[in-house]
C-alpha cells in the first residue's frame, strides 16, 4: 500500500506541474495567432495561420533550412511588396530534445537563382574550413570574406551573383543583425540565427528583409 501511496503522490505531483505548464503554452500560442493575424491585417496581407505547405523549393539542392529540418509551418502571411510574393511564418522544427521555433520570411519571384546558404561566420565555421574547404571566399573582399560564411554547389553562379556592388552591400549591415539567407529555385529565404520574434517585431523583420531580398534580385538581374 505505501508503494501504492507513493506512486500516486508522484503521478499526481507531475500532474500538477505539467498541467499548468501545458495550459500555459496553449494560451500562449493562440496569443501569438491573435497577435500574428493583427499584424498582418496592418501589413495588408492575408492571415492562413498554418494552412499552408511552404514555398516551391528545388528538389536537386538542399541548402534551406525548410529542406535539411523538415519541421511544420504556423501563422502564416501572405503578401506582396515590391513585386515580390512574401510569406511570413513561424518555422518549428526538432533538433535532438529541443523543439527550435524560428520566424522566416520566403520571397518568391520568376528568375532562378544559384542555390547557396549565406551566414555569419563563426569558430566551427574556421575550424571546419582547414579540413572541408568549402567556404567560398572573394579575395579583393577580405571584409566579407570575414564576417561571412558562404557555401553553394553553384561556385561559378554565385560568384558571378556577388557582384562588387553586392558584396559592399552585406559588408555595411551590422555584424549583429546575424542573417542568414538561403535560396532555393526561385526563393530567397531570409530569417535571423535561432531568433523567435515578436508580432510587434515583423513589420520591421519584413521591411529588412524585402530590402535584402530585393538587393540579391537586382545583382541577378
Amino acid at each position: 500500500m505505501r508503494g501504492s501511496n507513493f506512486v500516486f503522490v508522484i503521478w499526481a505531483f507531475m500532474a500538477a506541474i505539467t498541467v499548468p505548464i501545458a495550459v500555459w503554452a496553449i494560451r500562449l500560442k493562440k496569443r501569438r495567432t491573435q497577435e500574428f493575424a493583427a499584424v498582418a491585417q496592418q501589413l495588408g496581407f492575408r492571415f492562413l495561420s498554418d494552412e499552408w505547405r511552404g514555398p516551391v523549393l528545388s528538389p536537386e539542392h538542399k541548402t534551406c533550412i525548410i529542406q535539411r529540418t523538415r519541421g511544420g509551418f504556423r501563422n502564416v502571411m501572405l503578401g506582396s511588396v515590391g513585386g515580390l510574393d512574401v510569406a511570413l511564418f513561424d518555422y518549428i522544427y526538432q533538433a535532438g530534445k529541443s523543439t527550435i521555433t524560428l520566424t522566416l520570411a520566403a520571397f518568391t519571384q520568376e528568375r532562378e537563382l544559384p542555390a547557396f546558404e549565406l551566414r555569419s561566420e563563426n569558430i566551427f565555421d574556421r575550424i571546419g574550413e582547414a579540413f572541408l574547404h568549402r567556404d567560398i571566399d572573394f579575395d579583393p573582399n577580405p571584409e566579407f570574406s570575414r564576417r561571412y560564411f558562404l557555401r553553394s554547389p553553384d561556385e561559378a553562379g554565385v560568384r558571378r551573383l556577388f557582384t562588387n556592388g553586392l558584396l559592399a552591400y552585406f559588408e555595411q549591415i551590422p555584424p549583429e543583425k546575424k542573417w542568414q539567407i538561403e535560396t532555393s529555385a526561385k526563393t530567397v529565404i531570409i530569417y535571423s540565427y535561432r531568433q523567435f520574434m515578436k508580432a510587434s517585431e515583423i513589420p520591421a523583420f519584413q521591411e529588412e528583409a524585402s530590402a535584402i531580398a530585393r538587393t540579391i534580385l537586382a545583382s541577378a538581374h
